[in-house]
C-alpha cells in the first residue's frame, strides 16, 4: 500500500489476511490531526485487512453515545472499534500515561495482532517495546507515527515541562521512537527536528498526514464572492499557533486596510502569558478600524465551513508547525489562503498544491 508514492506498511508478515491494530487516544473530526490515525484504519481495511482501532481515551472517557456512534461509523468501513479504558491488571482508572501504556501491554499480550501502528504522542506502546527488548513478550512488529512530540510542542511554545507527568511522556516517546520497527514522521521538518534532538529510530520515513475522507462533515467547496472582506483566522490559544503575530500584523495592516474588513477569530479560549486568548484578541483589536468577530468552541472544519460560505480568506499565523494539517485542509477545501513559511506548512503546500497551471 503506497501513499504519496511510498510505502506505509514497510513490516509485513507473509500470507494470510492480517490481523492489523492501530492505536489512537483521540478520534478527531476530517483535517485534524486526531483523524490521521482513523484514517489509517480504515485504509488497511480496504487493502482486505482484519483491522481492529484500539482507543485508548484515558481520563475522559467518552459517552456511551460517541462511542456507539464512532462505532457504527467504522463498521461501515470494516473497521472493528475496541475502546481500551480499563485492564483487569491495573486499578480500574487508567490515569496516568503509564498506567494506559500497561493496560496496552495487557491487551497486547492477548490479542494476537500480526502488525501494530502507533501515535508516538502519549507513549502508549512504551511498556510493549521494553518488554520485547527485555524479551518478557514477543512483540508483533510495533510501527510508531509522530505527529506532535510533547518535547517539540514545549519547545514550539516555549514552556517548561511543569509537571513528572511531562518529563514521563517526553521520556516514554522518545523511547518509542527509538526502539519501534520503524518511525513514521508526518513531515520531513519533523524528522529533522528528531534528528537535530539527537533521536536515533531504527528506520526513519516520511508520509504526509493522512486525513479522513470517509467523514461527512467535511468542509463545504467556497462559494463566496472571493472579495476577501473577512479573514478567518486559523489559531488556537498555543504560544505556537501565533495568535498574538497575528495580532503584530494586524497592527501595521490597520492603516492600509478596507474599513469593511472584518476579522473572525474562534475558541477554544486558553491563556498566553495568563491572559485570556479572546480577551488579548479584543484588546487589541481596539486599535483596529474594522470589524472583529470572536465565536466560540469551534472544530477545523467549522472555521473552514464559515472561510468557504463567506469567500473568506484563511490566515494560518502558526509559529511552528509539525503536520501542515490546517494549511492542507485549506487547500483541500479550495479556500485562499496566507500562512507563514514555517516547518511544515511549506510541504503542506507543495504536496496538495501541485505544479502550477
Amino acid at each position: 500500500m503506497a501513499v504519496g508514492g511510498k510505502e506505509l506498511r514497510p513490516l509485513q508478515p507473509e500470507g494470510g489476511r492480517r490481523r492489523v491494530c492501530v492505536m489512537t487516544s483521540v478520534i478527531g473530526r476530517r483535517g485534524e490531526d486526531e483523524a490521521a490515525m482513523v484514517a489509517l484504519a480504515r485504509l488497511f481495511a480496504a487493502d482486505g485487512d482484519e483491522v481492529t482501532l484500539l482507543w485508548v481515551p484515558g481520563q475522559q472517557e467518552p459517552s456511551s453515545e460517541t462511542m456507539a456512534a464512532h462505532r457504527h461509523a467504522l463498521e461501515t468501513t470494516s473497521v472493528r472499534l475496541h475502546v481500551l479504558d480499563s485492564s483487569d491488571r491495573l486499578l480500574p482508572s487508567l490515569a496516568t500515561p503509564e498506567s494506559r501504556s500497561a493496560a496496552v501491554l495487557h491487551y497486547l499480550e492477548r490479542s494476537g495482532h500480526d502488525l501494530v501502528y502507533a501515535p508516538l504522542e502519549g507513549g502508549l506502546p512504551y511498556f510493549t517495546l521494553l518488554a520485547a527488548e527485555t524479551a518478557a513478550f514477543t512483540a508483533p512488529p510495533i510501527v510508531i507515527v509522530a505527529h506532535a512530540p510533547a518535547q517539540w510542542e514545549h519547545e514550539a511554545d516555549k514552556a517548561f515541562m511543569d509537571s513528572t507527568s511531562a518529563i514521563a511522556v517526553a521520556f516514554m516517546e522518545k523511547y518509542c521512537a527509538e526502539m519501534a520497527d520503524g518511525t513514521i514522521c508526518v513531515s520531513a521538518a519533523l524528522r529533522r527536528w528528531m534528528v537535530s534532538k539527537g533521536w536515533k529510530a531504527r528506520k526513519f520515513s516520511v508520509i504526509p498526514l493522512l486525513r479522513d475522507a470517509v467523514d461527512p462533515a467535511g468542509a463545504l467547496p467556497s462559494t463566496g464572492k472571493g472579495s476577501a472582506s473577512e479573514l478567518v483566522v486559523l489559531a488556537g490559544w498555543r504560544h505556537r499557533d501565533g495568535l498574538t503575530l497575528l495580532c503584530d500584523a494586524l497592527d501595521i495592516l490597520a492603516t492600509a486596510a478596507p474599513k469593511d474588513l472584518s476579522i473572525t477569530a474562534f475558541g477554544p479560549f486558553g491563556r498566553i502569558m495568563g491572559e485570556h486568548s479572546g480577551g488579548l484578541v479584543v484588546r487589541r483589536a481596539e486599535r483596529w478600524p474594522f470589524k472583529l468577530n470572536l465565536l466560540a468552541n469551534a472544530d477545523l472544519n467549522t472555521r473552514l465551513d464559515r472561510a468557504a460560505r463567506t469567500g473568506a480568506l484563511a490566515v494560518v499565523p502558526a509559529r511552528a508547525a509539525s503536520t501542515g494539517a490546517t494549511v492542507a485542509a485549506c487547500i483541500e477545501a479550495g479556500l485562499p489562503v496566507v500562512a507563514t513559511n514555517v516547518g511544515a506548512n511549506a510541504e503542506a503546500w507543495l504536496a496538495e498544491a501541485g505544479p502550477p497551471g
